[in-house]
């Protein structure tokens, strides 16, 4: 079976495809141009390397005659493509648009040319045309295409993501010294963080036995962290103490709004940061037991923490 892994050069991407590969499927990984589309964005770099014999091919999904030439002869795509929803991109909030709704915009249509049977896109919990920010209003008519589309489809939307090569930890730690830590709202943001092996593993593995077309899953880890949990968590591996200092809302508000009109490769927060730690993003049912994964066999964030 040939599948296609569009994002595949990026976190959860290189994690895929050595899945893939591992099952002996003839895998592509498709990841962007080193040019790239903003700060550290999420289809980008990441230090986990790729198991021999996954063919590589680098380009944009902006670019429809490129998508449609790594799509022909191929049985599934998995569309991983995404910027992050940490930091503003250079170029600001269109750029959620052009990636994740054009992009599969471009991927659901050449698909469909080509004779693809199934497409798994990674959306993201709270995905919502009419959602508070760029990042989740474009992952939400982002489904919508992908909904639309004439093959089977199922579109899985993680809580945070963590493991080896991923941004959430070490996004943590830069916003979050130790000691004496200052976080917004004191940091009570809930999040039910998930292992990049563990979601990895409950993709392929729903791909590959009783696949249903047409399904939507919100997919956590086995336990709810607020904000300052995961810091406390985060430093406390290291040895370090960490008492959290709350910010003020309203003055982390207009710190935000000055970071808007400062240039993204300088400072690249936004009010659409501002807006996403107003939000939780826990999955409102988490449906890995339903994928035949209890929460039990789960990585706590406590457990990778410690083994690191």
């Amino acid at each position: 079976m040939k599948i296609v892994v569009f994002g595949g050069t990026g976190f959860i991407g290189k994690v895929l495809c050595n899945e893939l590969a591992g099952k002996n499927q003839e895998v592509i990984s498709v990841g962007k141009r080193k040019s790239g589309h903003g700060f550290t964005q999420g289809w980008g770099f990441t230090r986990i390397p790729f198991t021999r014999g996954i063919l590589h091919r680098q380009g944009d999904i902006e670019d429809y005659e490129f998508v449609e030439k790594c799509l022909k002869g191929v049985d599934i795509v998995y569309n991983l493509v995404a910027l992050s929803p940490l930091y503003q991109p250079i170029g600001g909030n269109r750029k959620h648009d052009e990636i994740h709704r054009r992009g599969t915009e471009n991927i659901v249509r050449a698909a469909e040319k080509c004779g693809v049977k199934r497409m798994i896109h990674m959306s993201a919990v709270g995905a919502n045309s009419n959602a508070e920010t760029a990042y989740l209003r474009a992952k939400g008519n982002a489904e919508k295409i992908v909904k639309k589309s004439s093959f089977e489809w199922c579109i899985f939307r993680p809580s945070v993501v963590f493991g080896e090569g991923g941004e959430f930890i070490s996004f943590i730690k830069k916003i979050a010294p130790p000691y004496i830590t200052p976080l917004p709202g004191g940091g009570k943001m809930r999040f039910d963080p998930i292992w990049v092996k563990d979601l990895v593993e409950i993709m392929v593995n729903y791909t590959n036995s009783d696949f249903k077309s047409g399904e939507i899953f919100e997919i956590g880890g086995p336990e709810i962290m607020s904000m300052a949990e995961i810091t406390k968590a985060i430093h406390s591996s290291k040895g370090r103490p960490c008492v959290v200092v709350p910010i003020p809302m309203v003055m982390q508000k207009y710190l935000m709004a000055i970071a808007e009109i400062v240039p993204s490769i300088l400072l690249p927060f936004g009010n659409d940061q501002y807006k996403s730690l107003k939000l939780d993003p826990v999955t409102k049912g988490n449906d890995v037991e339903k994928l035949g994964k209890s929460k039990k066999e789960l990585m706590t964030m406590q457990a990778y923490l410690a083994g690191k």
